[in-house]
């Protein structure tokens, strides 16, 4: 349509694309500060134009082609990428990091402190055998040892327990964001499928994926839609948990971290969960160590202990069948009766067993010797010990080390995305003006052609 009206027609649709942008515009402002929220902007096209014989194309002025959300879906998915590595680090250094506290080295409080307390109370008693206070600081020193081997036993046990709950209670909020995504499929359906862009459903959408990423390793697929079509746990050859028709529930127990040939699991190697894995492996390993190392100081001491009586064998440690740094103890006898401590040989002469004689303190120097010999690849009991430390503080030194990098690349994917889909407010109160001062061109348009209708029908004629 040509004509006053046609120019009428192409002011009202001028005055209603800058009312969207303008509302657009207010829109962003307003969300400023939400979370996850991508600015959002009017695409204005030109209206189709009008043709006229022998004059051509009139222009019919702009119209709305809908409202893009500006995102970048690739620095999308590489930050949910680089957060759920970073997640998995930052969580595996902090459970590491408990389990150092635990063994507090080097520290006066620590194991190796009291193995070398023990060792110089063996070494008084050997240079003066008849001291009932020496005998008793031997077994004093020795249950100090043997209460702090249980306490770290415990505090291990009760460290992993609390992975496990943890890792439990993470799983069922897993379950719960799929069972969120899967409703919000149906309602980014529901909008886009009458030729709406659901943009603030889409960001929901990623803030759900960036969620569930900081939990474990995901891979995504997206339909036209903008719908979630397939969701898979463990990265790209993992397990569909999510797709258009179906969804899965997860179970803690198909988790794993490497892939072991049993059916239904999941292999997982970041976020939250995999870092709980991981560190619920290495406090296992951790607590298999220690039973190691108790075992091997009670064995190796009672193997000399014991030769003091050849007719009698007996121990200065008693040991459970399992769970070596939990049950190891004194020997009752001793722990109630200090002074029974043998510190010397007994020999057989005639047929006659001879008590050491007074101030014999020759076994009481074999078991100090003890605390220096290697034995085999462990070492010392204090290499020994040292070396499970020092094993956990070179893994808690890397996942601080790479959780780090991890953050440091995070944090400049998320600046880029912030660059790309973070609102600015100097540009948005730039836009107002312009939508503003261009709906305001559009009304006065629309009065010009109003007063030029009012003389064209009441101020002409015969």
């Amino acid at each position: 349509m040509s004509g006053l009206f046609g120019a009428l027609g192409t002011s009202t649709r001028g005055m209603n694309v800058n009312q969207y942008g303008l509302q657009t515009s207010g829109h962003n402002i307003a969300n400023t500060n939400t979370d996850g929220y991508s600015r959002q902007r009017v695409n204005i096209q030109t209206e189709r134009p009008y043709y006229i014989a022998g004059v051509g194309s009139i222009g019919m002025g702009a119209k709305s082609g809908g409202v893009d959300r500006i995102v970048d879906s690739f620095i999308r998915g590489q930050t949910r990428t680089a957060y759920s590595k970073y997640t998995f680090y930052e969580q595996k250094a902090d459970i590491l990091g408990q389990v150092e506290g635990f063994f507090n080295e080097p520290s006066k409080n620590g194991i190796l402190n009291q193995l070398s307390v023990m060792h110089d109370s063996w070494s008084k008693v050997a240079s003066n055998p008849e001291l009932p206070t020496a005998k008793t600081s031997v077994i004093e020193n020795t249950n100090t040892f043997t209460d702090m081997l249980h306490q770290m036993s415990t505090q291990l046990k009760q460290l992993g327990n609390e992975v496990n709950d943890n890792l439990e209670k993470n799983v069922f909020d897993f379950n719960e964001k799929i069972k969120q995504l899967q409703t919000l499929n149906g309602q980014i359906f529901a909008i886009a499928s009458d030729g709406e862009t659901p943009n603030d459903l889409l960001d929901t959408r990623d803030g759900i994926l960036k969620e569930l990423s900081g939990l474990v390793n995901i891979s995504t697929e997206f339909d036209s839609y903008g719908r979630v079509a397939s969701l898979k746990m463990g990265g790209e050859d993992g397990f569909v948990v999510l797709s258009q028709n179906k969804r899965t529930e997860v179970k803690m127990d198909t988790l794993t971290l490497e892939r072991k040939g049993n059916t239904g699991e999941i292999v997982i190697s970041e976020g939250v969960m995999g870092g709980q894995l991981a560190s619920k492996e290495e406090i296992d390993a951790s607590l298999n160590e220690l039973n190691q190392f108790a075992e091997e100081v009670a064995v190796k001491i009672n193997d000399v202990y014991s030769q003091a009586k050849p007719t009698d064998k007996f121990s200065f440690f008693e040991l459970g069948t399992e769970d070596f740094a939990a049950t190891i103890t004194v020997a009752k006898d001793l722990r109630e009766h200090p002074e029974n401590l043998v510190t010397g040989y007994e020999k057989i002469e005639d047929g006659e067993t001879q008590k050491p004689a007074p101030g014999d303190g020759t076994l009481a120097q074999a078991v100090s010797d003890v605390f220096n010999q290697k034995n085999g690849d462990t070492g010392t009991f204090a290499d020994h010990y040292n070396s499970i430390v020092t094993k956990n503080g070179i893994s808690k030194q890397q996942a601080d080390n790479t959780a780090n990098a991890q953050l440091t690349l995070l944090n400049q994917l998320e600046y880029k995305d912030q660059s790309v889909s973070g609102v600015n407010i100097n540009e948005e109160v730039s836009d107002v003006i312009r939508f503003s001062q261009a709906f305001q061109a559009n009304a006065k348009v629309i009065q010009t052609i109003s007063e030029m209708l009012d003389t064209l029908i009441n101020r002409t004629g015969v």
